[in-house]
């Protein structure tokens, strides 16, 4: 990219007030757009978001910010790329950080052959991300079922091809350290917790979405995803981990409505099986419900129903069950503010360790938790 355009690129970064992304630049087919956001939520105690140590009620302040490139390259045939990053303060997750932090959330760079499909490569979720999306509808609280929906990954390669009101997805990731795997709960050093070294990994999926009936469009999603671990004996990695061998991911999913304005409702079955090189093989599954309500004046109220259930042969067996609600009202394109909550209805928390899904799995759903928050889009 020449200076110019740079220059020109953060100039309007400073300025923009635009309630999606805002091309400032855009010259005989070559572009580029930049969008973010800025937050501040107040989660309560026990959230496991407060940005303290100590789970004590706290503001959370975060932001985000991306850019979008395109450019043609022949007739029919046009590059494009994406950078997005996360910002927030003192860990937006509440851990043990004590500065601001700035990482990467995607990173890609790719082909667009128009009819033919796209072809990607950089970091980002595999294909199945395509099947939980019809669940994630919450800012917090929900995506239980799926633990998380969190698996942003470097090394990724992937293929799309949309057509007739069909999306296929085909993705293979290279050997990488220190990726996210959510489920992964059974690592040595807590600190690395869900972080293991990948071998290598593919996953495809398939979708197909109707036209409109009565308020809106039908889908089904399925999905299939396989990841071999690092050979940990040989590997000097501080991610690496002598338990795990690899999983199996299955997932299907189904919606019908908009989440703009009028009705919506989705449901998701997924389960993950890891192999552990140690035995004790465990499966994650869960389901998730959702429903949901956009008026024409702004507001939406959205409420769900998340289902989790940890198994390990000759081990635990333990279940979480919540309900996560949302209340938003978008007072204009640009800003936005909601009220959230998430129930527990039944999550497993007896006084025996392996029969309380906390001791079991180290995930908290046993209280009841709720956030409040204003953004501002640009």
């Amino acid at each position: 990219m020449k200076k110019s355009l740079l220059a020109l690129a953060v100039a309007a970064f400073a300025v923009s007030s635009a309630a999606s992304a805002a091309t400032v630049y855009d010259q005989d087919g070559t572009s580029l757009a930049v969008y973010g956001r800025i937050q501040g939520v107040v989660y309560s105690q026990d959230s496991g978001k407060t940005g303290n140590t100590y789970g004590d009620t706290g503001l959370q302040g975060s932001g985000r910010l991306g850019f979008d490139m395109r450019t043609p390259l022949t007739d029919g045939i046009a590059a494009f790329a994406k950078a997005e990053w996360e910002m927030a303060d003192n860990g937006e997750r509440g851990g043990s950080r004590t500065d601001d932090h700035f990482v990467s959330r995607y990173l890609w760079v790719g082909a667009d052959f128009g009819q033919y499909g796209q072809l990607k490569a950089g970091k980002f979720e595999d294909a199945v991300k395509y099947v939980l999306l019809p669940t994630d509808i919450f800012d917090d609280f929900g995506c239980n079922g799926q633990m998380d929906n969190d698996d942003k990954r470097d090394g990724m390669f992937m293929y799309t091809w949309s057509g007739y009101g069909v999306t296929a997805n085909v993705s293979y990731q290279t050997a990488k350290d220190g990726q996210q795997v959510d489920g992964a709960w059974k690592v040595a050093n807590k600190e690395k917790n869900e972080k293991l070294d990948i071998n290598d990994a593919y996953a495809i999926s398939l979708g197909y979405e109707s036209g409109d009936v009565l308020f809106g469009p039908i889908g089904v999603r399925l999905g299939y995803a396989h990841t071999d671990f690092q050979d940990d004996s040989a590997s000097k990695s501080i991610f690496a981990s002598p338990n795990y061998d690899d999983y199996n991911q299955y997932a299907a999913s189904l919606y019908w409505g908009s989440l703009n304005v009028g009705p919506y409702v989705g449901a998701l079955y997924q389960t993950r099986d890891f192999g552990m090189k140690t035995g004790n093989d465990y499966q994650v599954q869960g389901a998730e419900f959702v429903v949901a309500y956009g008026f024409e004046n702004g507001v939406s109220l959205r409420a769900g129903y998340n289902w989790m259930n940890y198994d390990e042969d000759n081990g635990p067996d333990v279940e979480a069950h919540t309900v996560p609600v949302i209340a938003m009202y978008n007072i204009t394109p640009n800003f936005r503010v909601w009220g959230e909550a998430r129930f527990d209805v039944g999550t497993d928390d007896d006084a025996a360790v392996d029969k309380n899904f906390r001791a079991v799995t180290g995930q908290g759903f046993d209280e009841n938790v709720y956030s409040i928050g204003a953004r501002y889009t640009f």
